[in-house]
């Protein structure tokens, strides 16, 4: 999907540098499961349901039933929790089937434990990057190759015709691997690696691994070049100069020491969805090995702002969402069934842990960019940098946690 100068020539030699990362399959989780109401009058068929995909719903029922589309209406409740979960027509199928069956309305709830064993989850991937540095340390070519299921393709077919091939390759799966720093050769390509599990769109979509594959990955490069890393972005970003102001104010309301050895500080930055963010955060290996997350500070710049107070909010909740992510526990499956049922099977940040965060928000008269999903990449990257340079340990993988490398 990128191949800009000549990366494969540029990537051939000893000099070369190569790691691999893993994210495990996410789940939704959201505190609203999926629910929908059914009526059933003469040869109509009414539901009501939180969606975000109301004539994705409408499609869905028409094929379950056999009613034509014109003859569905769907009223979208509020959403709640959605990250990417409420567009899944399930429910509405369900009720419909039942109520067009028993001539009388129906209401579907899922239960926690079927709302976390019958999601549709965001996609494991592994990402495999490559770069050779040059005269100075500065990056001169880079490739990453991300294997990981069409999932976008995948969610598709299963909800209209004609909705995409889940064999097939796709950008979706690589939104957010192309490097926002000025590199000379580069490439990017998504390998499909199918594993037989539903899978949908999730809070940040392919952006929450890909950002962690990078920003991860730039970080160890400026270890081996000997270069402080923010220093080392900041050469690249000239032709990207709000990120670049995002990252020196990330590093000056963080007092950022520099990410030296046992500081505990790591930071990332990342652009998406119309909008930039950096972040740095602290964070070490406290009691038995659980990782304690002490400070993040965000920086965003996303263009005009209308209500600074719901950009905040978006951000932090952001921030809350890629902790439980990135330190919670990965979800796995046995014997064709996914292993927890419950909240208290995810590991998801409490109270108690939660660190202190600070969002600065920077104002301009830009163009409004997203702001729901935009703090969720940087932060896996951020704490791995971090737990770098608190142990000396570098964490390619996902969920973070003590002997995992």
């Amino acid at each position: 999907y990128v191949d800009e100068g000549d990366p494969d020539s540029a990537l051939r030699g000893l000099d070369v540098i190569a790691a691999e990362y893993r994210v495990p399959l996410a789940v939704h989780s959201p505190m609203e499961p999926l629910t929908a109401t059914a009526q059933v009058t003469g040869d109509r068929i009414e539901i009501w349901m939180p969606t975000q995909g109301p004539a994705i719903a409408r499609a869905a029922v028409s094929h379950a039933t056999g009613v034509d589309e014109n003859a569905i209406t769907i009223y979208p409740m509020l959403v709640g929790g959605g990250f990417g979960r409420k567009i899944s027509p399930d429910a509405a199928v369900i009720a419909a089937i039942i109520a067009t069956q028993m001539k009388r309305p129906v209401q579907v709830t899922w239960s926690r434990a079927e709302e976390i064993m019958q999601d549709d989850y965001r996609p494991p991937a592994i990402g495999r990057l490559k770069a050779r540095l040059g005269d100075g340390g500065r990056p001169v070519a880079w490739s990453t190759t991300v294997a990981a299921p069409s999932a976008m393709a995948a969610l598709f077919s299963r909800l209209m015709p004609f909705g995409g091939d889940p064999e097939d390759p796709e950008f979706a799966a690589v939104m957010g691997a192309q490097p926002p720093y000025a590199i000379p050769a580069v490439s990017v390509e998504h390998c499909v690696a199918n594993i037989g599990v539903p899978l949908g769109m999730w809070r940040s979509v392919a952006h929450s691994y890909n950002a962690f594959f990078v920003e991860s990955f730039v970080d160890e490069l400026a270890r081996r070049a000997g270069i402080e890393p923010v220093s080392f972005r900041m050469q690249m970003l000239g032709s990207a100069p709000r990120l670049a102001r995002c990252l020196t104010m990330a590093a000056s309301l963080g007092n950022w020491q520099g990410g030296i050895e046992g500081s505990g500080q790591g930071i990332a930055a990342h652009s998406c969805f119309g909008s930039h963010i950096a972040m740095l955060a602290e964070a070490r290996f406290g009691d038995l090995g659980k990782v304690k997350v002490e400070r993040i500070i965000a920086v965003v710049d996303c263009g005009r702002i209308v209500n600074p107070e719901i950009v905040r909010q978006q951000i932090e909740g952001g921030i809350v969402w890629g902790l439980s992510a990135a330190l919670g526990e990965a979800i796995s499956v046995r014997d064709g069934v996914v292993t927890a049922s419950n909240f208290d099977g995810l590991g998801l940040m409490t109270l108690i842990d939660m660190p202190d965060i600070i969002v600065e928000l920077i104002t301009n008269d830009e163009e409004p960019g997203g702001v729901g999903e935009l703090a969720v990449p940087v932060v896996a990257p951020a704490l791995a940098n971090a737990l770098y340079s608190a142990t000396g340990q570098r964490l390619r993988t996902l969920p973070l946690g003590a002997g995992k490398v």
